[in-house]
């Protein structure tokens, strides 16, 4: 760890960010669909296992990739987090990019909420965070 740049401790608390909002919704679904205010239709049962699966599951294991390679990364190098912290980025930029065009798209629906206003930013800022390495890269 002594080895790490600024930028790969950025990304690393985003990863850390990230992926205990994915252990938190794998252990607690309900917690995950307060988050993304969504719900399981009780008609179609079969919803909390989508939640602990895509809120849960999936971001937990995306960030724990991240965690590893920066853990790893005297073994694994340099370019393993990069890519790894580079693909989490896009994740995460890829939903602020989403809900950006659903704020411009959706507006007559009511989407210009305060919420959506901080999850853009939230997402963005993440997605930033970890792209960190990446950028960090470029500049040498």
């Amino acid at each position: 760890m002594a080895d790490w740049s600024f930028t790969w401790y950025i990304a690393g608390i985003a990863a850390l960010i990230g992926g205990a909002m994915g252990l938190l919704s794998l252990i607690r679904p309900r917690w995950g669909a307060g988050v993304v205010r969504l719900t399981p239709e009780t008609e179609r049962p079969g919803g909390w296992a989508e939640f602990r699966a895509s809120y849960g599951g999936a971001l937990f294991l995306l960030h724990a990739a991240v965690l590893l390679t920066l853990a790893m990364s005297g073994q694994a190098g340099e370019g393993s987090v990069i890519g790894a912290s580079f693909a989490a980025a896009c994740y995460w930029i890829g939903m602020g990019l989403g809900r950006t065009v659903s704020l411009v798209a959706d507006a007559s629906k009511g989407v210009r909420t305060g919420y959506n206003v901080f999850g853009t930013a939230f997402e963005l800022a993440v997605g930033v965070a970890l792209l960190a390495p990446f950028l960090g890269h470029l500049g040498r």
